[in-house]
């Protein structure tokens, strides 16, 4: 059933300037520096730096970066950065046909189409111009309108 197709590993390689498109398409402007040191597009510029990015051009020195997300016959959900390593967890479900994450905010529930071996995520629940971590976080995680890959 739908469930079980999407279980497995899905990837693509994302740019700083398709995540700043996104988040601004959505109104969450003040969300760009977070996430774009967040998903370390920028060598040298982490997590902990957002205020290193420079508001005008949040893309500068920024390279490509291929970017994963898996969900298991078991109901966990996870994404891997460029090196492999796990950044992100929750617990996944589907639910009429849609997708629910659960992490330590409140659920976000995607949209999700399933074509061959690639798979497209649309933030339901998110309103535009959210400036809550849960709000960017349902955009970066997405990329909305932009097709993963399977993998595994």
């Amino acid at each position: 059933g739908l469930a079980q197709e999407i279980v497995g590993e899905w990837e693509r390689e994302t740019t700083c300037l398709e995540l700043v498109q996104a988040l601004r398409d959505a109104e969450m402007d003040e969300l760009v520096n977070e996430f774009v040191a967040g998903s370390g597009f920028i060598p040298r510029i982490g997590v902990d730096d957002p205020e290193k990015i420079d508001v005008a051009q949040p893309c500068r020195g920024a390279v490509p970066r291929v970017h994963s997300h898996f969900f298991t016959a078991d109901g966990k959900f996870g994404s891997r950065d460029w090196s492999g390593e796990d950044v992100d967890d929750g617990r996944y479900r589907v639910m009429g046909g849609k997708l629910v994450i659960s992490k330590e905010f409140p659920d976000v529930t995607f949209r999700y189409r399933i074509q061959g071996e690639t798979i497209m995520f649309d933030p339901l629940n998110i309103p535009t111009g959210c400036t809550a971590f849960r709000c960017g976080w349902s955009i970066a995680v997405a990329y909305p309108g932009k097709r993963w890959k399977r993998v595994g």
